[in-house]
């Protein structure tokens, strides 16, 4: 695995980080924010997770996106081999997760979830 792009949404800031292997290391490469939409107008944490990811692009000068879609896995300097999202709002974000089997990865991604302090809506498997 190469590289890594990590979103936090948080009450008012959407933050994502571009990490990337150097070597035996990983590096914190670019850091982009944008705000935090879940509120209205929008009424869509993923606006905002797509803002904070275009500034990551931009600062990078490394193409993430296909549209809305994040390219996966990393083809050259497009792309990134891991995403992964957390939640720092206050209030309970209200999440959806998913799981390869209900039971086993599905149960472990609620309580993952409902440990950081969402409000699990839904477990698709």
């Amino acid at each position: 695995m190469n590289s890594v792009l990590a979103t936090d949404c948080g009450s008012t800031t959407t933050k994502a980080i571009l990490i990337e292997r150097r070597g035996s290391e990983y590096r914190l490469i670019v850091r982009g924010e944008a705000p935090t939409t879940v509120e209205a107008p929008f009424e869509d944490v993923t606006r905002g997770v797509l803002n904070a990811i275009m500034e990551v692009e931009e600062l990078a000068l490394r193409k993430i996106l296909d549209g809305e879609r994040i390219i996966t896995p990393q083809r050259g300097n497009e792309g990134v081999d891991l995403y992964i999202s957390t939640s720092s709002a206050g209030g309970g974000l209200q999440m959806m997760v998913s799981g390869v089997v209900k039971s086993m990865t599905g149960e472990s991604a609620q309580r993952a979830a409902l440990g950081a302090g969402a409000i699990v809506m839904d477990v698709i498997a």
